[in-house]
């Protein structure tokens, strides 16, 4: 088989966007939601929704998540297809979407309403050296390997070429749906959680209160996640010994950029990402 070529790439990955288009109505198919939180693959995504959760818990008189993650943590925030254990408090869907560019139609759009949606990123190489950290195992490939990626989509559940399907879907939406669609830092809830909790909270229709943001902001430090994990569950916290140690290597870092330089429209604002001209 002879090497794939950058041309070979970008095919496979445009192919792979059009099944997206042609495949992926999740939120229209669950449009009843009260919001959705959208978050890239680790970037953070229990550690907001355990926050978001207790501060809910809070603002609305309601026992907090008994676990930051597995079942127990879906009280609040969870799969679309569930119902709100407690029904007077807002229903939000969690995933980890790419939508397809049909549900950017104007003409759907002012047909149809679409839940407020908050976005969660986190820059992209940390994010997926991250991924690679907690997978390793189950994925079975050198760093090297992983680094490049499969465009096709069929031998990871996340790898770069997925990272920028996410990045460029949802920073289009958020470009020209900015009412509906806000994007959400994790360097900037690690910066300030309390003011983005309140943002995110407000793009949902709730107004946190000072008691709520900071039963939130409390709930979830590193130490308090830890100890509410589903021991049933995978481990969702990577290991910070092995996040230290497993690191890009100059030739990796090439390979990213190029990609990245070829592919990526959208980069929220983090400058270790290079964009399309």
């Amino acid at each position: 088989m002879g090497e794939r070529t950058a041309f070979d790439e970008d095919l496979s990955d445009t192919l792979r966007g059009l099944h997206v288009d042609t495949s992926n109505f999740h939120l229209l198919q669950y449009r009843h939601v009260d919001g959705f939180l959208i978050t890239a693959k680790n970037s953070g995504t229990h550690w907001l929704r355990f926050m978001l959760s207790c501060a809910i818990a809070e603002q609305y008189g309601c026992p907090p998540p008994a676990l930051a993650s597995g079942d127990a943590s879906d009280d609040f925030i969870g799969h679309p297809r569930r119902r709100p254990r407690w029904p007077a408090t807002p229903w939000l869907g969690s995933s980890h979407n790419i939508p397809s560019r049909v549900l950017g139609s104007p003409l759907l759009r002012a047909a149809v309403r679409l839940p407020p949606t908050v976005v969660l990123v986190r820059d992209l190489k940390d994010a997926l050296l991250s991924f690679y950290v907690k997978w390793r195992e189950v994925l079975g490939v050198d760093l090297s390997e992983f680094v490049a990626g499969d465009p096709a989509g069929r031998r990871y559940r996340a790898d770069v070429w997925w990272f920028l399907q996410f990045f460029n879907r949802w920073g289009r939406f958020a470009e020209r749906w900015p009412d509906q669609t806000i994007v959400a830092r994790y360097e900037d809830l690690m910066t300030d959680p309390g003011a983005q909790l309140r943002r995110i909270g407000r793009h949902w229709g709730i107004d946190f209160t000072e008691a709520a943001l900071a039963a939130g902001v409390a709930a979830a430090t590193r130490d308090q996640m830890a100890g509410k994990l589903d021991p049933a569950k995978a481990n969702v916290i990577s290991d910070e010994a092995d996040r230290a140690r497993i690191q890009f290597s100059p030739a990796d870092h090439a390979v990213l950029d190029a990609i990245l330089a070829r592919r990526l429209r959208y980069d929220f604002g983090y400058p270790t990402l290079p964009t399309r001209a």
